[in-house]
């Protein structure tokens, strides 16, 4: 790597947060390793950004450099008998799938989006929508290898003590640079799913609560424009492993799995101009209530589905947070423990209401406890929100997210951290004395 990068714009996913920062993008271990003794020289202090997927502002660096881990994205070795995958940080999962599917095995726990590192992914230990089954990433991780002020590499074993310090520490300055993730063994690349509407919040939360145990995927997309006695009224999608069967495919090929991705009735292009015309205007609130009572006229459907298809649908819409330009787009998602989830979730649906600003994706998860010490998943449900940034609702939206804070206080929740970029210094003090 040769000459030093000029400054460039650094956005990150949502496109409300940037920072103009140089960008390294080293592609080997060695390459890495110059990168950052010349920032150690400077006293220059890199952030390390994988796919740059967050939406906030956690890869982002206004003070000093990026360092893209991209570039670091071979398969070391794989264990068929283990299904113990060993590859570089800048790994997606995208490329993870690929290469595991046909070989009968799939990520344990995935994002809504392929195109996240395994370094990033392990930055702020992510989950899936099998948040109760499977939990937070790092609990499927056998190790990791950093790279040393030192310059050496060292394992670090998920048994060993540093481990915890590791898992969600998004800005240490020793970069991880290898992980090792035990895949899940997969009798098919297809999934029976089970949809139905649910009424209102208490019914929805229920059906999650009481899906968890029998199902692997529990998700609920749920109606944020809603209010009174269908406030919280959802879709709920249920999802397990189709089991293998005689003269049925099996799913293992990466055209199988894309074959069966359907994006709608109209031309990807097509819909996408549809996105950037209704995505921040009125329009939403019908989008919404068609989506509801699709769902409540379909009654209980089921249908199967493969992996991709289910878990990143809006990766087939390429560049679909583009729609949200010039002031981008935040997502707040709360993580309430299960006592409190209906109350807190009422009046967080409430609040928008009261702000002017309501979310034009709003989904509910139930999730299990999170073991490691920067834990931000309880015994509990989360609820995420989206809401576009414009010239009208700057100021409105920035006040409903202090209504959040103020509530994620009273109630003990948390936030995600690869979604936070608007917190409050109450509520991130909180986090701080929280974690180790």
């Amino acid at each position: 790597m040769n000459g030093e990068p000029r400054p460039e714009r650094v956005e990150g996913f949502g496109l409300y947060n940037f920072s103009v920062s140089p960008v390294y993008r080293p592609a080997s271990l060695d390459e890495l390793r110059n990168v950052l003794a010349r920032c150690r020289a400077r006293g220059e202090r890199p952030v390390f950004r994988g796919a740059g997927r967050s939406y906030g502002d956690a890869a982002l660096n206004p003070g000093g450099p990026v360092v893209e881990m991209t570039g670091l994205a071979a398969i070391h070795a794989f264990d068929e008998a283990t299904g113990v995958v060993r590859a570089g940080a800048g790994l997606t999962i995208g490329e993870l799938w690929r290469f595991s599917i046909p070989r009968g095995f799939w990520p344990p726990v995935v994002t809504g989006t392929m195109h996240v590192s395994l370094g990033g992914a392990l930055a702020v230990n992510v989950h899936g929508k099998n948040g109760w089954k499977r939990g937070t990433l790092a609990e499927h991780v056998e190790g990791v290898s950093i790279l040393l002020r030192s310059g050496e590499a060292e394992w670090v074993a998920k048994d060993d003590l540093r481990f915890s310090g590791i898992v969600g520490n998004g800005r240490a300055d020793e970069p991880v640079v290898e992980v090792a993730l035990r895949l899940k063994k997969v009798a098919t690349g297809y999934l029976d799913v089970e949809g139905f509407a649910t009424p209102g919040l208490a019914a929805t939360l229920a059906a999650l609560d009481e899906a968890k145990e029998a199902w692997e995927y529990v998700v609920a997309w749920t109606d944020g424009f809603a209010e009174g006695a269908s406030l919280g009224r959802s879709v709920v999608h249920l999802a397990n492993e189709h089991p293998s069967r005689s003269g049925e495919p099996a799913g293992f090929s990466e055209a199988e799995q894309l074959a069966d991705v359907k994006t709608g009735p109209l031309p990807v292009p097509l819909m996408l101009l549809g996105l950037r015309l209704t995505a921040k205007g009125p329009q939403m609130r019908a989008v919404n209530a068609a989506k509801y009572f699709a769902g409540k006229l379909a009654g209980r459907t089921r249908y199967r589905q493969s992996l991709v298809a289910y878990s990143f649908l809006l990766d087939y819409l390429p560049g679909w947070n583009q729609a949200y330009r010039p002031g981008g787009f935040i997502q707040y998602q709360l993580f309430v423990p299960k006592a409190r989830a209906e109350e807190a979730f009422a009046r967080a649906l409430r609040l928008q209401h009261e702000h002017g600003v309501v979310s034009t994706l709003a989904v509910l998860k139930r999730h299990r406890p999170d073991p490691f010490p920067r834990a931000y998943a309880p015994d509990g449900f989360s609820l995420a929100l989206d809401f576009p940034v414009t010239r009208g609702n700057a100021q409105r939206l920035l006040r409903l997210c202090r209504a959040f804070d103020r509530l994620l206080l009273d109630c003990g929740g948390r936030v995600y951290r690869a979604k936070d970029c608007v917190g409050s210094a109450e509520r991130l003090a909180a986090a701080r004395a929280a974690a180790p």
